[in-house]
């Protein structure tokens, strides 16, 4: 008796039995950034809005697994949060100062979550961009800020390895937003 079609049998089921899910995530940036001393001159407000979908991508690997990826938080409230705290934590005090206010206006453009099967394993791209235009009683600033994580897997990951690289990317951005020497040297003025 031989084993191989049993084999090429159990494979053909393993292969044809689809996997097919949502993985609900939370967005909540994950800052890497230092303390400092800074001080502003004017009061600070910081306005976030959100150009993505909830859905932003899906994965789909060699094995015919599928997910669906689905934003299950307010994306742009939980970005505006994370920047308040990180301007917070840079010495600068939102409330307290001058007026004319300086305004902070943030947009996140894009949040996506890509895959591209390659052989047996599955290369996916985790893109996230975001503006931001500073204006302050003296200049207007704007800038673009983007950051981008590629991993490989073999089988589905788990809604929490997903909703952890999503967090680390964004992280990523709001720190550099964060850590432009312009918006700091503005917000002082």
């Amino acid at each position: 008796m031989s084993f191989k079609p049993l084999i090429v049998i159990a494979l053909a089921g393993f292969i044809g039995a689809c996997a097919n899910t949502t993985h609900n995530v939370v967005i909540e940036p994950k800052l890497t950034m230092q303390t400092a001393l800074l001080s502003n001159t004017h009061k600070i407000d910081v306005s976030t809005k959100s150009l993505v979908m909830n859905k932003i991508g899906s994965i789909d690997t060699a094995i015919n697994e599928h997910a669906d990826i689905v934003i299950k938080n307010k994306l742009a409230q939980s970005v505006n949060v994370k920047v308040i705290q990180g301007l917070a934590s840079l010495g600068f005090n939102l409330q307290k100062g001058d007026e004319p206010n300086s305004q902070l206006a943030i947009s996140i453009t894009h949040l996506t979550y890509t895959t591209q099967t390659k052989g047996l394993k599955t290369v996916a791209t985790i893109n996230f961009s975001l503006k931001a235009d500073l204006t302050t009683a003296k200049k207007n600033y704007k800038a673009s800020y983007s950051s981008e994580i590629v991993d490989e897997f073999a089988t589905l990951p788990s809604q929490v390895e997903i909703e952890k690289r999503l967090n680390e990317v964004a992280g990523k951005t709001v720190t550099r937003l964060l850590n432009d020497s312009n918006i700091r040297l503005l917000l002082q003025e």
